[in-house]
């Protein structure tokens, strides 16, 4: 089957990102499909060298070379800058894939479908984010409920969907289960003696700020983190936390035990994730509040890189012992 997989990896060129979309275009390849990657929203991509949105996008090109190269995908991907030039594959090239592809994978939904991706019969939406596209369709946001349909079937990672526990609601459509899948070779194990601390790289809001829906208004993990705020005075446990940007009570977090450090340079690409991994005790994390309220089961595909790595995660319940 030729699949085109949907990313947006130049928006975000780190590590975490790239590992999110790359597990599905090799293990998409392993199960002996015909795959491609297809980045051509052509939204402003992020420079990490000056940690900034820019319209140049030099960085992003490299990256994108540089890793898919890597996996031997080098004549497999397309990168749309902002100013509608195409990377990797030609315009013509990229065209002609998604006219003969039997399957669009449209993974985190970061990219609204045009004419060129309505060819293929099946069209996949991976919700990696819920309760959010959820709450929006629920309130009648038509733009929301258009982009949906572009699509022929919709997974999101709420594995408690539909279930009387769980309030994130349908809001018309019909959504299936799913999580991320991991390729393990990516996350060898490798002992570290001097691993000491329990960590994580996370961001305190991204910016959407809190979401009101039917009257409640749902937080991100600065909600969330403040609850645990005073965990390492109870622990003997060392606690580092990567965090960007950083809580206005970073120095009173840090006051009560929390260690907080730049997580840029280790997410600079997959490799240096990799040892962050191996220098790390195990993770610990909380999730957003909108993913821990509404009893949605959400799992983060984080913290699988953790668990493959064997590295054990404590982290914050969202319902998924309901499924795990």
């Amino acid at each position: 089957m030729r699949i085109a997989v949907l990313g947006f990896i130049s928006r975000w060129p780190l590590a975490g990102v790239t590992a999110h979309f790359l597990q599905y275009l090799l293990g998409l390849r392993r199960l002996g499909h015909d795959v491609f990657y297809i980045d051509d929203s052509g939204g402003s991509p992020f420079d990490p060298i000056h940690n900034a949105k820019t319209m140049d996008a030099s960085y992003t090109i490299e990256y994108l070379t540089r890793h898919l190269e890597r996996f031997a995908l080098a004549d497999r991907w397309t990168y749309k800058d902002p100013h509608g030039i195409y990377t990797g594959m030609s315009k013509e090239r990229t065209h002609e894939v998604l006219r003969t592809s039997d399957l669009l994978i449209n993974v985190s939904g970061g990219n609204v479908l045009r004419e060129e991706h309505l060819h293929m019969p099946k069209r996949v939406l991976i919700d990696a984010d819920p309760p959010f596209l959820q709450f929006y369709t629920a309130e009648g946001h038509q733009n929301v409920i258009d982009f949906l349909k572009q699509h022929t079937t919709l997974f999101t990672f709420a594995e408690n969907i539909g279930k009387p526990t769980c309030r994130v609601p349908l809001g018309g459509f019909t959504w299936e289960t799913t999580r991320q899948p991991v390729v393990f070779d990516l996350w060898p194990y490798a002992f570290s003696p001097n691993a000491d601390a329990l960590t994580t790289i996370m961001n305190w809001n991204t910016g959407r700020g809190h979401t009101e829906f039917r009257g409640e208004v749902y937080g991100e993990k600065d909600v969330e983190f403040i609850k645990f705020a005073d965990l390492p005075r109870h622990a003997s446990q060392r606690f580092d936390i990567g965090m960007a940007p950083p809580p206005v009570s970073q120095d009173q977090l840090r006051a009560l035990g929390w260690r907080f450090h730049n997580p840029l340079p280790s997410t600079r690409d997959p490799w240096t994730y990799q040892e962050y991994l191996a220098n790390s005790r195990g993770e610990f994390s909380v999730a957003k509040n909108a993913y821990v309220r509404p009893w949605s089961g959400w799992f983060s595909e984080r913290s699988t890189c953790y668990l493959a790595s064997a590295r054990p995660v404590v982290i914050q319940e969202t319902g998924f012992s309901d499924w795990l």
